[in-house]
């Protein structure tokens, strides 16, 4: 059985200055949403691009696997190459 579309008389009519008005409020804003940080433990994460050896890569892989299969943190591959960036950075 199909659906039927509601009558275009239901629609509202918007007006060209609600159109106007809408894409200027819109014009300067970035894409997407913004991600507030409410508490100063919080930090906004970045993405970012690097380059591994393939069998490093593998390792990390495992690892994380290991960690979820076992429930303990941490569980990603993103997440276990942070807490290696933060030992080292802290050592120097």
């Amino acid at each position: 059985m199909a659906l039927k579309k509601p009558p275009f008389s239901n629609r509202r009519i918007v007006t060209e200055a609600e159109a106007d008005a809408l894409a200027n409020r819109l014009a300067d804003r970035p894409y997407g949403d913004e991600k507030i940080v409410t508490e100063p433990s919080q930090e906004i994460l970045t993405r970012t691009t690097i380059s591994l050896p393939q069998h490093t890569l593998r390792e990390i892989e495992d690892l994380a696997l290991n960690n979820k299969r076992n429930g303990i943190a941490p569980k990603s591959v993103s997440a276990i190459i942070r807490e290696a960036l933060d030992a080292y950075l802290k050592k120097s």
